[in-house]
């Protein structure tokens, strides 16, 4: 598949970066441009303004692959580069699938920083020294990434606990590399060959899933809703948190013994039993629930002593909206079916286009590449390897698939590499079907209809509420820049067409509102006979409006 990114080679022109060199950035972006050309991106580096000293002395490497070098690179560029690379594996639908593939292989585990540089951040942000909340305090990180490390320590009641703390000054580093890829990203978007790729959107996602791993508070939360996901469970463990020890800096959970799954060998006899648990406990976070963890690496995921299966750090986790589930429940339904016009526009509605969708490309798109699907029953349907298919086909077609719907999908492919490798007999599908059944049944209720078609009537009529302003800003603005009106004509037919279809539909909003509220006036008074005609009158609208029927007048 062919990415719709461009390569550094195909962008003309000089340094997209030059506004970059200032006093205060030059010296980290030209630490940038010798890592990159030391490890053979010479071009890469030229187009980040570096000097003749990198493009001398740069050179390419035959033996290793573009992707590889980035890697290389990234790794060695330190904390954001690696999150950045991280967001790339997790981002398929956006990526080319041999980058995606070698990001997937960086490591985020590095050597830790000297106790001495950690302990005045623990004890400025507790209020106090450790002895004061801590009877026992490990000075030897057990575990250390980027951005933070893990260290044991006691508390004064006598609970074991994981203290995991923000790496000292790792904030301003973030921060000002995050400035230098921002405005990087800036300058590449105005490039023409960028196409349909946004990497203003890619840096801005970046923020997103940093504020997560530098505010401890958000991953507190996310332990804590999800753990209440699984009180009943005696099969799966959340870490219990500690509240009056958390802050944005210091985050302070139930210390867990056990084994990680990446150190159990392959003939260990607990395998299958974790598998089991494991896949049972990371659908039910996704389809019943929509939280999820969403790095279900080998690593976070540990066999305790006591026999449970344990799940730790949630620094990334992820979201599935009642939206994107029901949207997820009306794919399958439409699969079973055999509906690809159906299929097709659920694409279009979990992710954003650039550019016009095409529907009927799409459509055969589906139908040429997803046949084998269709049709069957859900329990002969392998989810991981259909939804891959999903983000490859909405690449092509320049549709970026919502973060939460693209982290389920990474999410259930590291989950089936972790069956495939300790219980490759194990059938995912059968455990996934049950959930994805009560999904779909959920979803296709008599109630949740009513609440969609509530909440659309409701939309409808905020908007129909807000239109003649809307309507008299356009005008205003349209007398003002006329001549700005005048050369742009031949998008106004396209433009004219929106305006007309939105305004019927919110006529259809009001209509359809006054026929529910008279509807309930004449089941009231007894006149049941009015009541019904009311009420089909307005079920007709309100299905037009939430499924785009055409409208009669078009």
């Amino acid at each position: 598949m062919r990415s719709s990114i461009p390569s550094i080679r195909e962008i003309d022109g000089g340094s997209l970066v030059k506004p970059l060199q200032t006093l205060r950035n030059l010296p980290r972006l030209r630490d940038i441009s010798w890592v990159l050309a030391r490890h053979g991106l010479k071009d890469l580096s030229t187009r980040l303004g570096a000097g003749l000293g990198t493009r001398i002395f740069g050179f390419e490497n035959p033996h290793i692959p573009f992707a590889g070098r980035l890697r290389l690179a990234f790794q060695e560029l330190g904390p954001i580069y690696i999150k950045l690379g991280q967001l790339i594996a997790s981002r398929p639908d956006v990526f080319p699938e041999d980058l995606v593939n070698e990001m997937e292989r960086l490591r985020d585990d590095v050597d830790p920083v000297s106790f001495d540089e950690v302990k005045p951040v623990i004890e400025k942000s507790l209020g106090g020294e450790i002895h004061e909340y801590f009877r026992q305090f490990d000075e030897v990180a057990v575990a250390s990434a980027s951005i933070a490390q893990v260290y044991r320590a006691t508390t004064l009641d006598g609970r074991s606990v994981a203290v995991k703390v923000r790496k000292p000054g790792i904030g301003v580093l973030i921060e000002r590399d995050l400035g230098l890829l921002d405005q990087f990203a800036e300058a590449l978007s105005r490039q023409p060959e960028s196409g349909g790729f946004d990497p203003v959107a890619v840096v801005r996602e970046l923020h997103h899933a940093l504020d997560g791993e530098l505010n401890f508070f958000m991953e507190k939360n996310s332990i804590d809703r999800i753990r209440t996901f699984f009180e009943d469970d005696p099969a799966i463990a959340i870490p219990e948190t500690f509240p009056d020890l958390c802050t944005g800096e210091v985050l302070v959970m139930e210390w867990f013994d056990g084994i990680p799954v990446g150190k159990m060998t392959i003939d260990d006899p607990r395998r299958q039993e974790l598998v089991r648990v494991c896949s049972r406990s990371l659908f039910t976070m996704m389809f019943r629930h929509g939280h999820f963890h969403a790095d279900p690496h080998p690593s976070n995921i540990l066999w305790l002593d006591d026999g449970r299966a344990g799940w730790i750090d949630f620094g990334l986790t992820g979201i599935l909206t009642s939206d994107l589930r029901w949207r997820l429940s009306r794919m399958l339904n439409s699969l079973v079916d055999r509906d690809y016009e159906e299929l097709a526009r659920q694409v279009i509605h979990v992710g954003h286009c650039h550019g016009e969708a095409n529907t009927f490309a799409l459509t055969q798109s589906i139908a040429q590449h997803l046949d084998p699907y269709l049709g069957l029953p859900l329990s002969n349907v392998d989810l991981p390897a259909l939804l891959k298919s999903i983000l490859q086909i909405a690449t092509e077609h320049r549709i970026e698939i919502a973060p939460g719907f693209v982290r389920m999908t990474r999410a259930l492919v590291l989950l089936e590499g972790l069956v495939e490798k300790y219980d490759p007999d194990f059938d995912m599908t059968s455990e996934l079907e049950p959930l994805l059944q009560e999904l779909v049944r959920e979803k296709s209720a008599p109630d949740e209809w009513a609440r969609r078609l509530t909440d659309q009537t409701l939309e409808n009529l905020e908007a129909l509420g807000e239109a003649p302003v809307l309507l008299t800003e356009a005008l205003r603005r349209a007398t003002r820049g006329r001549i700005r009106v005048e050369s742009e004509i031949t998008g106004l037919d396209r433009l004219s067409r929106r305006i007309e279809g939105a305004s019927r539909r919110l006529v259809e909003g009001g209509i359809a509102s006054a026929m529910i509220v008279a509807a309930a006036l004449f089941a009231i008074s007894g006149m049941t006979g009015f009541a019904l005609g009311c009420g089909l009158i307005s079920g007709f609208l309100l299905s037009r409006i939430l499924f785009g029927y055409l409208s009669p007048w078009q």
